[in-house]
């Protein structure tokens, strides 16, 4: 199995066992609730790491964002700014974020589509290209920021297993 690979499989696992359990069984409603006013919310969380996802496997494929493309930031009613991903977001920003079920399940498998079929055209030679992040700043390689959308899915798909088990207990994890 090469990197590409494994970072479909790792994907792929969060997808079907994270995003779409954590999310089976809520209402539009419980994904604005928070442990306290001083957390995030599900829904924000997973909107946040979508974005992420979004922003860097555009910056990879040379490809306009999802959230753009895909007129996700209308169904969500935001702005068509492709920077806006949640970092920095205030702790009243996170609280007005009132998504649906519906949107957040339909963006997350956009994105993960796009995410799926750019993994599919990489080469080991395309992981060791260097990429600068959008707006400037020091370049990373391919490869390492495919890293960086794992380790946000990773502690981003831990936050909201924790939030939704403080909402309806632990028997909603998929087995």
């Amino acid at each position: 199995m090469d990197a590409t690979a494994v970072v479909s499989t790792a994907l792929t696992i969060d997808m079907n066992n994270f995003i779409k359990g954590a999310l089976n069984g809520l209402s539009d409603a419980d994904l604005a609730k928070r442990p306290t006013d001083q957390c995030n919310s599900i829904g924000w969380t997973l909107w946040h790491a979508t974005r992420v996802e979004d922003g860097i496997i555009a910056n990879i494929s040379g490809k306009p964002q999802v959230w753009i493309e895909g007129g996700w930031h209308q169904k969500f009613d935001m702005p068509a700014d492709p920077t806006k991903s949640g970092i920095g977001d205030s702790l009243e920003q996170v609280a007005a974020f009132k998504p649906t079920v519906a949107n957040l399940q339909g963006y997350a498998e956009a994105v993960r589509e796009k995410t799926l079929a750019c993994l599919n055209t990489l080469t080991p030679a395309d992981l060791d290209r260097d990429l600068a992040p959008p707006g400037g700043g020091d370049p990373r390689k391919v490869g390492a920021w495919l890293s960086v959308i794992l380790l946000d899915h990773l502690h981003h798909s831990g936050q909201v297993c924790y939030i939704r088990g403080y909402l309806t207990g632990k028997g909603w994890f998929p087995r």
